[in-house]
């Protein structure tokens, strides 16, 4: 009787090395890509998440916008490592400006959520309106500059801002106010990240680190955001 006999020689290592690279032939930054959809999928899942608390205050309304337009930006972030090769292209500009535009769009939406919450009315109207000022600087920037730094600097104001508004500042309400500033926090680091260019290998670059730094900061921000929706005094407060 014949038997089918397994070869002695080890798996031939060429061989995945091939695979990596007919992958790398068919999407341009595969990792980077991974990266973003699992953002771009967190984001749509937080957003519907948050859609279904019955809470009927405005602050709500817009944490869904931010998880929106972050989880639409992400997604056009996927698209864009995994069709476009890294050239100046029509196609490829049109789809990293409106990958700026709707992350502008999020951050401006986490400010309004973020200023919905002062106590102080002239306070409120004041920095709502300055958020707004500064998307509407940020939107033609983008256009006139096409640089990366106009993108960091607009988050950076926001991010700034963000820290100080949640971080705790006595303990009435602490817990939900310490999750969403310190996920505010951490993304700070995307920024260091991506100035430094900081990579573990060419399948793990800045943007890879800077996108599980990401996730670790929406994930804090969306378990701050359940724990305030529990707070009866902040409902209260924000009608």
């Amino acid at each position: 009787m014949n038997l089918l006999k397994l070869p002695n020689e080890p798996i031939n290592m060429p061989i995945l090395f091939d695979f990596s690279l007919n992958i790398s032939s068919l999407i341009y930054e595969p990792v980077t890509t991974l990266t973003d959809l699992l953002l771009a999928f967190s984001c749509f899942y937080f957003f519907f998440s948050i859609q279904k608390i019955e809470v009927n205050v405005i602050f709500i309304s817009h944490w869904q916008k931010f998880f929106l337009f972050l989880g639409v930006s992400t997604m056009l972030g996927a698209i864009a490592h995994s069709i476009f090769e890294r050239e100046k292209s029509t196609v490829y500009d049109s789809v990293w400006i409106s990958m700026q535009i709707f992350a502008g769009l999020s951050i401006f939406y986490a400010q309004a959520a973020a200023f919905r919450q002062l106590k102080n009315p002239k306070h409120r109207s004041l920095f709502l309106s300055l958020s707004l000022a500064q998307l509407l600087i940020f939107i033609p920037s983008i256009f006139y500059f096409f640089d990366f730094r106009v993108v960091a600097l607009n988050s950076f104001i926001a991010l700034v801002q963000l820290v100080i508004v949640f971080f705790p500042k006595n303990f009435e309400n602490w817990v939900y106010k310490a999750y969403i500033s310190f996920g505010f926090f951490i993304s700070f680091l995307t920024v260091y990240v991506h100035n430094q260019k900081l990579s573990f290998s060419k399948w793990f670059n800045h943007n890879d680190i800077s996108h599980l730094i990401m996730y670790l900061s929406i994930l804090l921000i969306f378990r701050g955001i359940k724990y305030q929706c529990k707070s009866d005094n902040i409902l209260q407060t924000n009608n």
